[in-house]
């Protein structure tokens, strides 16, 4: 806890320290809401130093309209009550702006509190209805929606010749519409062979699955399909292992982390996974410029979020720009759904919706402790 809160710590000063230099007393102020302390930090801090990367770049030529960019942040743990708290102070701080949050429940509790006085790009955020429900009208992302990765994970387990699959989730917003929609892939087509032979919602955070993993055993399922994230994944990777258990567990980016391979070690090996692509294996010189400014910067590693979020926070400055500032969210809306914008992530618009055009899922293997990607 002591070297991620001292890491933060640093960060600000790394972002907001140049404003001192500045003669304009005036920053133009960011909000960054998501998850920077607890178990899913890896995923928060991931996309917070892709803004970190995106606002000092942006400072270095000069600003945002004029004015350096100061970020204010907000820890929300991924936990829809601190999203909650945290939206209501970054919403009382003076920003109209916010990129995040991390996690899909703490994004949905988080836009209650914003509603249509707040404009808001998560690089993370996956769960479907965030979009589709059109509730949100000045909510945009950078990642792909987990329809998609479901459709994956359900044509993964036809290709591969499984026949009977579990399905298991953690009840929240982001694990629940998962397992809910590859239930459904399955369902709508009875002539591949597949069966659910078990679905069913576990407690997060509880020590002990042996309820279920009994109920898992039981069923004979060659595949558990799970819809959650990596902490509980990897106690429950741990549990079937030591009970002889080995039917495969297949996840989505919700433990396409590295944190999950530390946690559940050799229980990890075998594991699939869905997620985002790989950014960081393109090549080309922008990518490869902030690889080596992160690793000047940090000792942690890039996560999976980083050029989703600095990607997001790019197009978000191009917007702004055209508009003049962030008085006039619609202007903005319009800017991101009619402008493409080259950035390190590649060309990122926004469709009428909120979703990014052209946003993939990838899966992964791990194979010696290293996500490796497959081919269908």
């Amino acid at each position: 806890m002591r070297k991620i809160t001292l890491a933060i710590l640093a960060l600000a000063l790394l972002v907001s320290g140049p404003l001192s230099a500045q003669n304009n007393p005036e920053p133009f102020k960011i909000g960054y809401g998501g998850a920077l302390l607890g178990n899913l930090a890896s995923y928060g801090l991931s996309g917070f130093y892709g803004l970190e990367y995106a606002v000092l770049k942006t400072n270095a030529a000069g600003g945002l309209t004029g004015r350096q960019i100061e970020v204010i942040k907000e820890d929300d743990g991924c936990d829809p009550a601190l999203a909650s708290t945290a939206a209501t102070k970054l919403a009382g701080g003076g920003v109209k702006v916010v990129l995040g949050h991390t996690c899909s429940g703490a994004t949905n509790s988080a836009l209650s509190v914003y509603g249509s006085n707040m404009l808001l790009i998560s690089p993370s955020a996956t769960e479907v209805g965030l979009t589709e429900s059109g509730r949100n009208p000045y909510f945009f992302r950078t990642i792909m929606r987990d329809d998609v990765q479901a459709d994956l994970q359900v044509e993964f387990v036809k290709k591969r010749g499984f026949k009977k699959v579990a399905i298991l989730h953690d009840k929240g917003d982001y694990g629940k519409a998962l397992a809910d929609r590859a239930k459904a892939g399955f369902d709508a087509a009875p002539d591949s062979g597949v069966k659910v032979v078990l679905f069913e919602g576990v407690t997060s955070g509880q020590p002990s699955y042996d309820p279920v993993i009994s109920k898992l055993r039981s069923s004979e399922a060659e595949v558990l399909l799970w819809g959650g994230y990596y902490a509980d994944a990897s106690k429950l990777a741990l549990q079937m292992r030591s009970k002889k258990v080995n039917t495969i567990i297949i996840g989505a980016d919700g433990l396409n982390n590295e944190a999950y391979v530390k946690m559940a070690g050799e229980a990890a090996e075998g594991t699939f996974a869905t997620g985002p692509a790989d950014i960081s294996k393109n090549s080309s010189p922008a990518i490869a410029a902030a690889l080596e400014d992160h690793k000047k910067r940090h000792s942690e590693e890039i996560g999976p979020y980083f050029f989703y979020a600095a990607g997001a926070a790019e197009a978000l400055f191009a917007a702004i720009e055209k508009a003049g500032g962030d008085a006039d969210l619609e202007a903005i809306k319009k800017n991101l759904q009619e402008n493409t914008v080259e950035t390190v992530m590649g060309p990122v618009r926004f469709d009428a919706k909120g979703d990014v055009i052209g946003a993939k899922a990838t899966m992964y293997e791990i194979k010696n402790g290293q996500f490796v990607e497959v081919e269908l």
